[in-house]
């Protein structure tokens, strides 16, 4: 087994023993650009292990900026995008979602999905 295996079988494993602890956050992949500037997106739920911490964090862009919250996809069906936005349970009087300021996390070179994503929420 090598080193690939083993961490998938990790997430797995982590994702199974973490199911209590992951309510579910709702995935609104960005579709496209509207004519009047904003977005058209689509909305799943997906469960994901939610952290409420302040964190700065160097953004996509490479300015700094102060996160909120993390959010750990440990689904590898999950693929999130810089321009898609997470809504967390307590937002949901706020349809929008929040911005994602940064992301990490490992990527399958067999199938290219990425393993388990995080993402650093605005």
């Amino acid at each position: 087994m090598g080193l690939l295996d083993t961490v998938r079988s990790g997430v797995a494993t982590a994702k199974a023993l973490t199911a209590d602890l992951q309510p579910m956050a709702v995935h609104r992949r960005f579709l496209a650009q509207s004519g009047s500037g904003g977005g058209s997106y689509e909305s799943t739920p997906h469960p994901a292990l939610i952290k409420k911490k302040q964190k700065q964090v160097r953004t996509l862009t490479g300015t700094l900026a102060v996160s909120s919250a993390s959010v750990v996809f440990l689904d590898p069906e999950v693929v999130v995008n810089v321009q898609d936005r997470i809504r967390l349970p307590e937002d949901a009087q706020d349809s929008s979602g929040r911005p994602i300021l940064a992301m990490e996390g490992f990527v399958d070179r067999v199938t290219g999905l990425p393993i388990l994503t995080k993402v650093y929420l605005g």
